[in-house]
């Protein structure tokens, strides 16, 4: 896996993005790495009133920037780490990954912003659209920075995206405590719905038991002292989110193929937790 020595984060100047910034300059801190902050002004050019000229819609780039500057300020974790910023106008996400692209970074950062008021941690249009595209690794921040990660949930359907995202979060943040889980979901017939040929109880017996040693060996494989297998029942994305709610994780890792982005991550349990966990999310893309 390369080094991470360029980290681009994409930043709404108008939202709370300073856990963003936080986030992203104490992992540019830990690894010696340079930051690029990009911010993205979509300036709109169809139905606009024709009592606007041309000097009301030019963007305050300038302003922008300071707004930024006062922003990375105020996140107090700034010093020593080489950053530059840029206000660039388009949509977000076409910005965010063209310009990770010609920086050649290793990692972007984002905010779940965009979302409607009174919901919480869920994952906003802009950073759905980024999770989509991208093809390199992507961190979603959605909680307060207090520290560094301290306890990190992998979750794992044992295939290679989930060893892969595993190693590189160690990689990440190689002092932080890493927990394993696997959903076992269970199969349930009852009245006249059989499977020929299938004795379901068994089947599921035989499949818990199955997941008890594929997580013992993928704990060994990546050294992980603490897993758990439980149980979905008939909605394993929904456990899966209700227990990494109890816990006290902070980060959630999970992985990805480059070729499909969001519609190759571990299945839709993968995808409900971008949507739902109220954790931030890392997105190793392989």
């Amino acid at each position: 896996m390369k080094n991470i020595k360029r980290i681009l984060v994409g930043i709404d100047v108008f939202d709370k993005s300073n856990a963003v910034l936080k986030r992203a300059f104490m992992l540019a801190k830990e690894h010696n790495a340079s930051l690029t902050i990009v911010h993205a002004v979509q300036v709109p050019w169809l139905s606009v009133p024709s009592y606007f000229n041309s000097e009301s819609l030019d963007v305050d780039s300038e302003g922008i920037q300071k707004k930024l500057e006062k922003k990375i300020k105020a996140s107090k974790v700034s010093a020593k780490v080489p950053y530059t910023i840029f206000v660039k106008e388009g949509n977000t996400d076409d910005i965010i990954l063209y310009e990770a692209k010609m920086v050649k970074a290793e990692l972007i950062i984002i905010g779940a912003h965009s979302k409607p008021k009174g919901l919480k941690n869920i994952l906003g249009t802009t950073a759905q659209k980024i999770v989509n595209k991208s093809h390199l690794p992507l961190l979603i921040v959605k909680q307060s920075v207090k520290e560094r990660y301290q306890n990190i949930l992998a979750p794992t359907d044992f295939q290679r995206e989930s060893s892969e995202s595993v190693q590189y979060v160690k990689q990440l943040c190689p002092e932080t405590k890493i927990s394993a889980v696997h959903s076992s979901e269970t199969i349930y017939l009852g009245g006249p719905y059989t499977i020929e040929g299938i004795d379901v109880i068994e089947y599921n017996v035989m499949a818990k038991k199955y997941a008890r040693k594929d997580l013992k060996d993928f704990m060994k494989e990546h050294d992980i002292k603490k897993g758990k297998i439980i149980d979905g029942g008939i909605n394993s994305k929904e456990v899966l989110v209700k227990y990494i709610g109890k816990g006290s994780y902070d980060l959630v890792v999970i992985g990805s193929r480059s070729t499909s982005g969001l519609n190759a991550l571990l299945g839709s349990v993968a995808s409900t937790l971008l949507k739902d966990s109220p954790t931030d999310i890392l997105v190793y893309v392989s």
